[in-house]
């Protein structure tokens, strides 16, 4: 039995993997790639459920986090390794799991994963060129790449529950916009409040710095171009599968745990075309090129 994700991206993904994976050799070793893994979480619940999916697959899961961001708490990571460690004490996760420097290239050889994924990580990378260079450096031919997080064009952030606020590029105005919709209700203020009191001053530009230092939000044709530039040709498909999986879970529905593969591309780009201002898109990065290997 699948067990319950602690969020629908966490399920998401793992649908999306085990539809793309479909077809793939028992026999062969799969090595995956968490960006960003932060409390390990996601890396559990895989650990737990690919298994489950696809049995016969023979898989790994290797993660990292970086120590130049600013919002983890001291510490963090250390608690991560013993977390998986006590779930799945047969592994060496000292070995599978590494921090380091956001500027750094990461520490794997050439060729070395066959799935790269991330969750909600890609609208906090500083250097989109070094992270699509390195996602094409260490997946193997003919591996890919998912990553579900938020384009530039979404008119509700998502951090801090405000529209627009990630498009305000002067940080005085920022604080000011800050202050003024947290006075009148919106965003997470009222909540924040409650359990910190934290001065509305201060809030405001606090999480203005979030916003200016620790988000860095691509559109839709900058995403492209970048997979372009790597030699990673992408797509916006499962975009709209993310969406009904939500619903699904609203009104109490079963998860699906494997999409359709022979899609229509219209249906992908309408849908893209109007999900992308809602919330998270859904996109997929392939190492591959056929035209040469005709």
């Amino acid at each position: 039995m699948i067990s319950a994700a602690k969020s629908i991206t966490h399920q998401h993904l793992l649908s999306v993997l085990n539809t793309e994976t479909e077809g793939f050799s028992e026999l062969r070793r799969l090595r995956i790639l968490d960006i960003g893994c932060g409390d390990g979480h996601l890396i559990n619940y895989l650990m737990e459920n690919i298994a489950v999916l696809n049995p016969n697959l023979n898989f790994e899961i290797f993660g990292f986090d970086v120590d130049d961001h600013g919002v983890q708490s001291e510490g963090y990571f250390v608690k991560t390794i013993e977390v998986l460690e006590e779930r799945f004490p047969d592994i060496a996760w000292e070995d599978r799991l590494c921090v380091f420097s956001a500027r750094d290239t990461w520490p794997y050889p050439d060729d070395f994963f066959d799935i790269v994924i991330s969750n909600q990580v890609v609208e906090h990378v500083d250097d989109h060129n070094l992270f699509f260079s390195e996602i094409k450096r260490t997946l193997c031919p003919d591996g890919f790449s998912v990553h579900l997080f938020p384009l530039r064009h979404n008119i509700y952030e998502s951090h801090l529950h405000l529209p627009l606020v990630h498009m305000i590029s002067n940080h005085d105005f920022m604080v000011s916009y800050i202050k003024v919709l947290s006075k009148i209700g919106l965003g997470k203020y009222k909540n924040h409040n409650k359990s910190k009191a934290t001065p509305l001053n201060e809030y405001a530009k606090s999480h203005a710095d979030f916003i200016f230092f620790f988000t860095n939000y691509l559109s839709y044709s900058e995403v492209l171009k970048l997979g372009k530039r790597h030699s990673l040709p992408g797509s916006f498909r499962y975009t709209q599968e993310f969406y009904w999986a939500k619903l699904r879970s609203i009104f109490g529905f079963k998860p699906i745990y494997k999409f359709k593969k022979n899609r229509s591309a219209v249906a992908d780009w309408f849908a893209i075309f109007l999900l992308k201002y809602v919330a998270a898109v859904t996109l997929v990065l392939n190492n591959s090129e056929d035209y040469t290997k005709k």
